[in-house]
């Protein structure tokens, strides 16, 4: 799976979505075409940016193209995909001032995907989807989120994702690859590995459940 799949899987009917970022506009482009949706959003930070969607989308009468930093207008859904994970969190927080925020993100954060959660539960959403995608040797962090029950995560849920204690090959395949790089210099990285062989150690007590089942 592509990190543009594992966005479109996470997508949800809604009257108006938003590609919050939207670059060449793929993911607007996928919700157009789709017609699960009254109204798509196109929006990038400068006219020059949003250009380059314009001309995949230009003509499209379900699409609406607008130039702001992060969520400026109101949207039931937002896509933010394609950016660091503290520059999703400046959008998230700059959205709640201005009583932006949608019922339902979906968000394929760069890196740093642990604070991307944390300001998530933060923000009163709860968590109902993330996993790990694999693209070109690197790895990602797919979330979807939705307004209200929203619970505090385990530090290894908030660093490794909410569905860490379950097995999933990927995740395992990242952690094994992570605990590689930090066991170069072990004494350095002592509680970052801790939390590692945690994370690890619970992919493998599920696989094991499953195997007895």
């Amino acid at each position: 799976m592509t990190r543009l799949e594992a966005v479109e899987s996470l997508i949800t009917d809604a009257q108006t979505i938003a590609d919050v970022g939207c670059d060449h506009g793929l993911i607007a482009k996928y919700c157009a075409l789709s017609g699960r949706f009254q109204t798509v959003i196109a929006s990038d930070i400068s006219e020059k940016c949003l250009n380059k969607a314009r001309s995949a989308l230009g003509g499209n009468e379900r699409v609406r193209f607008a130039v702001c930093d992060g969520i400026g207008y109101d949207c039931d859904e937002a896509v933010i995909a394609g950016m660091g994970g503290y520059t999703v969190c400046d959008i998230l927080t700059a959205a709640d001032k201005n009583d932006r925020l949608p019922e339902i993100l979906v968000l394929l954060p760069h890196r740093d995907a642990d604070a991307v959660r944390r300001r998530l539960t933060e923000l009163g959403y709860r968590i109902d989807k993330d996993f790990i995608v694999k693209e070109r040797g690197k790895f990602y962090s797919a979330i979807r989120a939705k307004k209200g029950d929203a619970k505090p995560l385990s530090e290894l849920q908030y660093l490794f994702g909410t569905e860490v204690d379950k097995y999933e090959p990927l995740l395992t395949e990242y952690l094994t690859g992570l605990q590689k790089i930090y066991e170069v210099a072990p004494k350095h990285n002592e509680e970052k590995l801790k939390l590692i062989r945690a994370a690890l150690n619970a992919q493998g007590a599920d696989r094991a459940n499953n195997n007895k089942e």
